[in-house]
């Protein structure tokens, strides 16, 4: 599925662990977000809002960075 707006997705906001491997740390147990894609960057397809369903938070996501999953499509009649 392409990235819309109106998708419902989740991020990964965090770890509950860490481990050390070598020189560098690998998280463990992610802590996911949900929230709903409100915009599009328009200068950087990359990057779009997102309101966090837990807290109404907006949150800027970077795709080319941030982990994230669409779990529904939004609905294109409003």
């Amino acid at each position: 599925m392409e990235l819309k707006i109106g998708n419902l997705i989740r991020w990964i906001s965090s770890h509950r662990a860490y481990e050390a491997n070598g020189d560098v740390l690998v998280g463990l147990d992610p802590v996911y977000k949900y929230g709903v894609v409100l915009k599009m960057s328009a200068k950087s397809p990359t990057h779009f809002i997102v309101a966090a369903c837990d807290d109404a938070r907006w949150h800027v996501l970077d795709a080319s960075y941030d982990q994230y999953e669409i779990i529904s499509e939004g609905s294109l009649d409003g």
